[in-house]
């Protein structure tokens, strides 16, 4: 019977093998399909992708509105949500691929909607801006704990808002998140994951910044004459905190004795200080409840053998500030109500200039600078300062390079500039250098919170020149310098600054001090045949929102020092 089988299947293998040869080719061509399938697939899934990222890159870039954040909280977080916009904005925005709207125009749009922002206002909104996508979203704080929550929302779709949100123990945790954030952002409106993390920004910032590696202080040799003078020499001195927040120092022979004195100022008092081991208080004056105290300096103008206090005050929107001096063995204030910032630099040449310059109804600084003197009853306008136009009084300083005068001074953003005699700006950091010391400059607008970028002036009290040197502050955050008023900073340092003609190029700097520093003077404060590098600083807080108000002097004496 096998064999039967056996030779019966031979014997139909002539009859039946087209049939079987055309079988083998089908299974052989659904074979050959299945694999290319498989092939396909993923091809067809990336040039998904790819089409989606096409299409992006067919509008791009595309255009961001980011809103400011609703808060929720019983603490008044103003100033984190001002800030959080500039912060969002400048690490969303992508060269060639995504642009913020600016904030102005944002906030013109914002002046006509009432009422916290839902999907259907952001969406209109972004239609009347012309976005391709809006970013709104909430702060709230419960105790210690916060939580952003965020929405990126797609203008032209119907599609609610694609959430993102950074919850943490501490106010600070979320902010220090913030580029992380943009970057979820970023990727959210482009429509492509971002990898690794948009790190083109740091790149193209080192690239702008020339920096000559610093070089560590050299101490001079202890002069054990007094213990204080001992302990400036050995390296470094603090001395004991004072419990305010100081705003501005100055130090000089304020009462005629031959030492300088040194002179602080808090919101509303003014102290002044002898160096005896520690800060001992000579005079405390204090002003009325609506004053605001915003900058300091000494000079002696009148070559009387010990220098006058000037004191830039503001009362409400108008100044009324005043100037101290020694007058029959007292403190005494021998002139007020001045309607001028004030501000005494070196002029080279000139000496100690006093200068003076106007505050706008709505602006913070207003017209040319004056030079300013004593008339024998009060300080008056002398002449205009030969200055072109563009520096505000602080923050400005002229400086010299190869026998030639030129300005510098720290614009609105915290950047220094260079200015030759014809007024054009020859060079501009990409550090941000200076204080925050910053006043209203005009009513806030009838819709609160909003700010338009101009509202508020700073006070950049100090930079000091010494012929193509310039000295400078420059304060740290853990949340970045874009945050105006952020009130919160890790540390600061003070540069001395080389000009070669085309840049300033950073030649020392001191060492990092805790705390924000607010102000300094190179001046002797010990007594010692030489000059010491003094810097108020105050001190750190526990957290971004602690009300703790200490600060303090840190001395240094530096070989070298002019």
């Amino acid at each position: 019977m096998i064999f039967k089988n056996a030779f019966s299947l031979k014997k139909g293998w002539s009859v039946s093998s087209s049939k079987y040869t055309r079988g083998r080719i089908s299974s052989l061509k659904s074979l050959i399909f299945m694999m290319g399938m498989l092939a396909f697939i993923p091809f067809a899934l990336a040039q998904a992708v790819g089409e989606r990222q096409t299409s992006s890159k067919e509008q791009i870039p595309l255009k961001v509105a980011i809103l400011p954040v609703s808060i929720h909280s019983e603490e008044d977080l103003t100033y984190i949500k001002e800030g959080l916009v500039d912060m969002l904005s400048s690490r969303v925005e992508l060269s060639g691929r995504v642009v913020v709207l600016e904030k102005g125009v944002v906030k013109k749009a914002l002046d006509k909607v009432s009422g916290e922002m839902d999907s259907e206002g952001a969406r209109k909104l972004g239609q009347e801006l012309g976005a391709d996508f809006v970013v709104f979203g909430s702060l709230t704080k419960l105790g210690d704990s916060a939580s952003l929550d965020l929405k990126v929302l797609e203008v032209k779709g119907e599609k609610p808002g694609a959430p993102i949100y950074v919850q943490a123990k501490k106010m600070e945790e979320v902010i220090a998140r913030v580029d992380d954030l943009a970057r979820k952002v970023d990727e959210k409106v482009l429509g492509y994951p971002l990898s690794p993390p948009v790190a083109e920004k740091a790149a193209e910032a080192l690239k702008e910044t020339v920096v000559i590696p610093a070089a560590p202080p050299v101490l001079r040799p202890a002069v054990p004459a007094t213990p204080e003078k001992s302990a400036i020499a050995a390296g470094a001195w603090k001395s004991q905190s004072v419990p305010f927040q100081v705003k501005g120092m100055a130090i000089g022979d304020v009462d005629g004795d031959g030492r300088n004195e040194v002179v602080l100022i808090e919101e509303r008092k003014l102290w002044i200080y002898r160096f005896e081991k520690e800060l001992k208080l000579l005079k405390k004056i204090e002003g009325g409840r609506f004053d605001k105290y915003l900058a300091v300096d000494v000079g002696d103008l009148q070559k009387e053998g010990k220098a006058a206090i000037f004191v830039t005050n503001l009362q409400g929107d108008r100044l009324s500030s005043f100037v101290v001096a020694y007058r029959d063995g007292d403190f005494r204030t021998i002139s007020k109500g001045l309607d001028w910032f004030l501000r005494v630099v070196d002029w080279g040449e000139k000496g100690k200039v006093l200068l003076g310059q106007s505050k706008g109804n709505k602006a913070g600084w207003e017209g040319p600078l004056y030079e300013l003197g004593w008339d024998g009853k009060g300080y008056r306008e002398v002449r205009r300062a030969e200055v072109p136009k563009g520096p505000t009084i602080y923050g400005f300083t002229p400086f010299v390079y190869d026998g030639k005068m030129a300005y510098s001074f720290i614009d609105a953003d915290f950047r220094l500039k260079a200015m030759d005699r014809q007024g054009k700006v020859i060079w501009k950091s990409a550090n941000a250098y200076g204080s925050d010391n910053g006043f209203q400059a005009k009513p806030m607008p009838n819709t609160p919170g909003y700010d338009e970028g101009d509202q508020f002036a700073y006070v950049n009290v100090r930079v000091i020149s010494r012929g193509e040197e310039l000295f400078i502050i420059r304060n740290k955050s853990p949340i970045g310098d874009i945050l105006k008023r952020q009130r919160y900073y890790s540390g600061g340092e003070v540069l001395r600054l080389v000009w070669s003609g085309a840049m300033f190029m950073e030649s020392w700097k001191s060492s990092e001090l805790p705390g924000y520093v607010v102000d300094f003077q190179i001046q002797d404060v010990a007594g010692s045949q030489g000059k010491e590098l003094v810097v108020a600083v105050n001190l750190p807080k526990d957290s971004i929102l602690s009300t703790e108000k200490n600060s303090a002097l840190m001395v240094t004496r530096l070989q070298g020092t002019p």
